[in-house]
């Protein structure tokens, strides 16, 4: 009874792991893990194949080259198995320790299928005859390779449930993920009791049993959660291929009946009808699958339309139906608080997360094509309190040209969905724009190279991505580490003198000390700003010369001051939509006054005038911006603009009266 639970068990395994391999190898996504969940298939049906004709053959002289066969297919299953589980987990590039990991977990499935093909006699088990190296005891070398193999899967699990935590608000890929993980600790369980010892992990059927309980719930994932083909290929997939699978078993049983009967109707030795069905069936092929299609087609001008598109990739399903995963994705990457659609009426369409539609460090986008306008779409602030830089707004403009083109081509799918023609090119239109977009999300899943400033409010800076929180290293103060730096900064090209600094932090402390503190601060501050030490030849992060310390410029990547001054020269230009999409940018980039929680320095009159230049600066844009909507007829985003230039000014600014004034006077 045992014997014939496990065969039953490795024969479930065996058919859902070739059915789901070939279907997901060939309709699946190349560049989203078909190849390697083909492959998983692959060792599954291989290795349950082997265990079925050792357990039922009769022919012994081929029962180590298939013991060899199921070996090396065990071992490779827990590497690819966590090879699947980065893939599912992980948007964008593979951090470097999950690829270090990945290629450990390979290397060690290469390192024992050559030790059980070299040494067949001695494998590497807990019981029973075993490989020792060097003298270390067999069943020692056994469980030290199950540890390894359940660290490999544990790692998988772990990679899932971290991607489940980071999936925010996106529910599609949270059910994603849920259904994926639980596939993932049922398999592994079975796993897990296959490869014990049967005294601890029971008969080897139940194992096996598990394992092919997970390979129907890996069916679902696949199916129903459409972790590797899209839905409407799905649907296709498994209602075509059950059928045309059953034909054609009807197909060929029908010819060796007929076959038979023939031989023994005519007495011939002959298989005249088969020769016979292979030629009608080489020239019928052709005329019957298009007969196929044509009967298939249902819907009429969308299935033509989708056959005409390739119906591959972006267009396999209604394009609108795009919208929310790209929000999902675009907000996970940069953690936004949220994004929404809203068509050319201001109804909401599509939402994630919160968006407040009166905050100021919004990103909304117009949402237009050809000239048509199909709405907007607001993408929330960042959670980190900070603007959006060049790379991401370039990113949010991708975005956008993405919604429009889908917005676009989902209307006139709906408007025209004979217009095969025009629409094809469309659809290759908006595929480019996606493969654009994926290429900009996985370029941003990896930290932001470089050392950033942001300065229009609260001192900030980051590197690589990961905000500097020790400005002074480990030895020497942060909060007066920080102000040099803004001093330093703020300076430029002037500089500062090591009296003024003194004056600045150190004021109240005798010379002496106040010098030694100095130099500790400095000393700490260049270690923060060039981790790495001073490269041959270069002065260092900080100069000294003449007397005066500078802030070398190769030192800061980007900083929002030069970026809101740029975009403040970028707003001349003739073209209004381009000059007031640069207005915008630069409005987002000001979160408050310069430097403005600065220790030390953010409190004295050093700061002040350059404070005072920028806040006025700030508040003509909000001014220019505010006539800008009220020409064309947007008063409620003007009168935003006004209040928010009447809450930064410190006073009653006259400017800002006197727009106020001109706006209520228009209404």
């Amino acid at each position: 009874m045992a014997l014939a639970l496990e065969i039953a068990a490795h024969g479930v395994t065996l058919v859902l792991a070739t059915w789901l391999g070939l279907l997901v190898l060939t309709r699946g996504r190349r560049p989203n893990g078909a190849w390697t969940f083909a492959a998983l298939c692959l060792l599954l049906a291989v290795w349950s194949v082997a265990i079925i004709v050792q357990r039922t053959g009769t022919v012994l002289a081929i029962h180590a080259t298939l013991n060899a066969i199921e070996d090396a297919a065990a071992f490779l299953l827990p590497a690819v198995t966590l090879h699947i589980a980065l893939i599912v987990a992980i948007e964008g590039r593979r951090p470097t320790a999950a690829t270090l990991l990945l290629v450990a977990a390979y290397a060690l499935a290469g390192a024992t299928i050559v030790q059980a093909v070299l040494d067949p006699a001695h494998p590497i088990v807990v019981n029973g005859p075993s490989w020792s190296p060097f003298g270390i005891p067999g069943p020692l070398v056994g469980w030290a390779f199950i540890a390894l193999r359940a660290i490999i899967w544990g790692a998988a699990i772990a990679y899932l449930v971290a991607a489940l935590r980071r999936a925010g608000d996106d529910r599609a890929r949270q059910q994603q993920l849920k259904v994926a993980l639980a596939t993932m600790a049922v398999g592994v369980l079975g796993a897990m009791l296959r490869i014990l010892p049967e005294q601890l992990s029971g008969p080897t059927f139940i194992g096996v049993s598990i394992i092919a309980v997970a390979m129907v719930m890996a069916g679902y994932t696949v199916l129903a959660q459409h972790l590797f083909l899209a839905a409407d290929v799905t649907v296709r997939a498994v209602r075509w291929s059950v059928l045309a699978g059953l034909a054609v078993v009807g197909y060929v049983a029908l010819l060796i009946g007929l076959d038979s009967a023939a031989r023994a109707y005519l007495g011939i030795d002959f298989p005249i009808v088969i020769a016979l069905g292979v030629v009608v069936t080489i020239a019928l092929l052709d005329p019957v699958t298009a007969w196929i299609r044509e009967v298939r087609g249902g819907d009429g001008a969308r299935s033509r339309l989708m056959r005409a598109l390739g119906s591959a990739g972006i267009v396999a399903q209604r394009p609108d139906a795009a919208v929310e995963p790209v929000l999902a994705r675009l907000a996970r990457t940069y953690d936004l608080a949220g994004a929404q659609v809203t068509d050319a009426g201001g109804v909401l369409r599509t939402t994630i997360g919160e968006v407040d539609a009166d905050d100021p460090f919004n990103a909304r986008l117009e949402l237009a094509a050809e000239g048509t306008p199909l709405g907007a779409v607001t993408f929330g602030r960042k959670r980190n309190g900070l603007a959006f830089t060049p790379d991401e707004r370039a990113a949010l403009q991708s975005t956008a040209a993405y919604l429009s083109a889908t917005l676009r081509l989902a209307a006139r799918q709906r408007e025209q969905a004979t217009a095969l023609s025009d629409l094809r090119a469309e659809g290759s239109a908006v595929e480019s724009r996606g493969s654009a977009l994926g290429e900009l999300l996985a370029e941003a899943a990896s930290a932001a190279p470089g050392f950033r400033v942001y300065a229009l409010g609260p001192l900030r800076a980051e590197r690589d991505g990961e905000m500097i929180r020790r400005w002074g290293g480990e030895k020497a103060g942060s909060r007066q580490a920080e102000a040099v730096f803004a001093f330093l900064f703020d300076r430029g090209e002037r500089g500062a003198a090591k009296d003024e600094i003194l004056e600045l932090i150190w004021p109240d402390v005798d010379l002496d000390r106040a010098d030694v503190a100095f130099h500790r601060t400095m000393l700490g501050l260049r270690g923060m700003l060039h981790p790495t030490g001073r490269a041959r030849g270069s002065a260092g992060p900080i100069a000294f010369h003449n007397d005066r310390y500078r802030l070398e410029p190769s030192v800061v990547d980007w900083s929002d001051v030069a970026e809101f001054e740029r975009q403040l020269a970028a707003a001349s230009a003739e073209d209004a939509v381009t000059s007031l999409a640069a207005l915008e940018a630069a409005r987002g980039l000001y979160r408050g006054d310069y430097l403005d929680d600065c220790p030390f320095y953010g409190d004295s009159a050093q700061v002040e005038e350059r404070r005072t230049e920028l806040r006025a600066r700030y508040i003509d844009l909000l001014i220019e911006l505010a006539e800008r909507y009220a020409a064309r007829g947007d008063r409620g985003a003007a009168a935003a603009c006004l209040r928010e230039a009447g809450s930064v000014a410190l006073e009653d600014e006259p400017r800002v009266s006197q727009a106020l004034a001109r706006l209520a006077a228009v209404e």
